[in-house]
């Protein structure tokens, strides 16, 4: 037996949605491109398995897709083992088999792009309207209707595609997604939004010109253009429709991302509701719906600042350069009273306090008094590095000229004329 043949069995076996079919075909597909189009249930062993794995994920496949092939192939073994249509050996060569993938976070749709992709799909509707041109995806008022149903619902492609007529409940304002046309098998109904609203209701009029019965499938472009001969809408005909929307917005979108879009925005929201969004996406698993709760950065670092207020750690820290940092925009504050320039001197009629002794020091005989910011009660201006090399020089310059001086004295007390002629010299 071949391994398709092993594929065709299980499926005959099990009532599958046409999208899980598709998959395990496609994973057996990938199985006979490794071993051959020949190779039979025998030729595939758990060593040949993991060379298989190894090859293909050097060749850059994704661990995800990788475990994808895994996951459906062994379980397509285990059904022939289980049921003795494989005799050879009972051990499932795909068992453990699967890689640990990198855990990203879920790919999502700016809001920017999407503002921008519904006002091109607008401009489309309009063009139409206007000129009676075929737009390039027609009819634009069925496609924005599509684009608008995937953004406030986030429901599953498939789902769209299952939706019948009776299924709009429009006294009500619900839509109900049957259990048999989703993934968890389970039914549930969406609410139509106000912003839903109108497009749903053109598609149900027009779907009444159209001669819709009921039980027909009320998304199918097909019946609403003669561009289109295919009886009943499929998936290909909508991920075409987003990838001209990509190539247009310059940014990926399809039906799925705004799914996860939807679904990171409820769980952003700081009302957020865990159950709420568990039913609007219809997960199986609370886990599912945890896991599109992201970290909120800006909180984090206000946390992060509050402890190092309380624990006292920015107290020895020195603010030098804020430039490129938000800081550097904001402004001083705003000193009590303007700093006196350096050398400063008021007028003589301004002095009506007399000025306090000077002192001399012993070693320069510099004599020393208030400075000016002592004397006018001025905080003194802060210690840049212009300033202090300025200061540092003068100082050098002092010290110099008293230690000259006081060198005088002691020439002098060696040889009295020559003293008195250095002295006369240096005055």
């Amino acid at each position: 037996m071949t391994p398709q043949q092993l594929t065709e069995e299980y499926i005959f076996a099990h009532d599958l949605r046409e999208a899980s079919a598709k998959i395990y075909r496609a994973a057996t597909k990938a199985l006979l491109k490794h071993f051959g189009p020949t190779a039979t249930v025998q030729d595939v062993d758990h060593r040949a398995v993991l060379g298989w794995r190894r090859k293909v994920l050097e060749q850059g496949l994704s661990k995800r897709s990788w475990n994808t092939y895994s996951n459906h192939l062994r379980t397509i073994w285990g059904y022939a083992i289980e049921h003795e249509l494989v005799t050879h050996s009972q051990v499932n060569p795909f068992r453990k088999t699967t890689v640990i993938p990198p855990r990203r976070a879920s790919k999502t749709v700016a809001a920017e792009a999407i503002l921008r992709a519904r006002s091109w799909l607008s401009m489309q509707v309009g063009a139409e309207r206007c000129t009676g041109d075929r737009a390039r995806i027609t009819p634009a008022w069925f496609w924005l209707c599509t684009f608008e149903v995937f953004y406030y619902t986030g429901i599953r492609l498939n789902a769209l595609l299952c939706i019948r007529k009776r299924d709009i409940d429009w006294d009500n304002q619900l839509i109900l997604i049957r259990g048999e046309t989703e993934k968890t098998h389970k039914e549930f109904v969406v609410p139509i939004t106000e912003g839903l609203v109108p497009h749903l209701s053109r598609l149900l009029q027009e779907a009444e010109k159209a001669g819709f019965a009921d039980d027909d499938q009320l998304f199918n472009v097909n019946r609403f253009s003669p561009h289109y001969k295919s009886k009943t809408m499929n998936s290909d005909q909508v991920e075409a429709m987003y990838r001209k929307l990509t190539e247009k917005v310059g940014v990926r979108m399809t039906p799925h991302r705004f799914r996860h879009t939807l679904a990171t925005d409820l769980m952003k929201a700081p009302e957020r509701n865990i159950h709420l969004t568990k039913c609007l996406l219809n997960h199986s698993n609370i886990q599912t719906t945890m896991s599109y709760i992201e970290a909120d950065y800006d909180h984090m670092r206000a946390v992060l600042h509050a402890r190092s207020l309380a624990q006292g750690a920015l107290e020895n820290v020195r603010k030098v350069d804020y430039s490129g940092s938000p800081q550097a925009s904001a402004k001083p504050k705003p000193c009590g009273q303007p700093l006196a320039r350096v050398g400063e001197v008021p007028p003589p009629e301004a002095r009506t306090e007399p000025s306090e002794p000077r002192e001399h020091t012993q070693e320069t005989g510099i004599q020393r008094g208030p400075t000016s910011w002592e004397a006018e009660a001025v905080p003194q201006p802060p210690d840049t590095f212009e300033q202090s090399v300025l200061f540092t020089l003068m100082a050098q310059h002092l010290s110099n000229r008293a230690a000259t001086a006081s060198a005088v004295p002691a020439a002098t007390s060696g040889s009295g004329g020559r003293g008195s002629a250095a002295r006369d010299s240096l005055a």
